[in-house]
């Protein structure tokens, strides 16, 4: 009697198994892999940047991006007294201008740039 239990499971589990491949055949492809965009270089990358350490210059480029995404200004502060801050204009397509003073030992250098939405981030135009 178990015996013909387990029979009757084991063919209804074939049957079940066998209209799913009947539905669709075999499973679809994987998604297309998007990467992640490329690291956002930005003026602080550049000669702006030069006598900033790592952890500075990052901080500033993530400002920039954080301007460039909201359209408004943002300030960032380093480890060793540095700072600066980002000030964005109004939105021209998928471009922004925009300038970024940056403070080393109390004195200002300005960069103006323009970055461009790409690759699902911000990409500074040369």
């Amino acid at each position: 009697m178990k015996n013909l239990a387990r029979a009757g499971v084991a063919g209804a589990m074939m049957v079940s198994l066998a209209g799913c491949a009947q539905l669709g055949g075999s499973p679809p492809p994987p998604p297309a892999a998007v990467g992640p965009a490329p690291p956002y270089a930005g003026l602080a990358s550049g000669v702006l940047g030069a006598s900033l350490d790592a952890a500075d210059r990052t901080a500033a480029n993530n400002a920039e991006i954080a301007a460039l995404n909201s359209g408004d200004r943002k300030t960032w502060r380093g480890d060793d007294g540095t700072y600066g801050y980002v000030a964005p204009s109004a939105a021209n397509g998928d471009c922004r201008d925009f300038t970024h003073t940056v403070y080393i030992n109390g004195r200002p250098q300005v960069g103006k740039g323009t970055a461009c939405k790409a690759d699902g981030g911000w990409k500074l135009k040369s």
